[in-house]
């Protein structure tokens, strides 16, 4: 299961990465496409 994030909108910049993560079943791996939180918050960028 993987998040990816690949739209920087105002909307999702507000969350923090556990939110985002909380999108996905457990253990779920995050992608960052537009580099909206620190590389060290996420599992990847693509």
């Amino acid at each position: 299961d993987a998040v990816v994030l690949a739209v920087a909108h105002a909307q999702y910049r507000d969350y923090d990465v556990e939110r985002i993560a909380a999108l996905g079943k457990p253990g779920a791996v995050v992608y960052d496409v537009k580099s909206v939180w620190p590389r060290a918050a996420v599992s990847d960028r693509l």
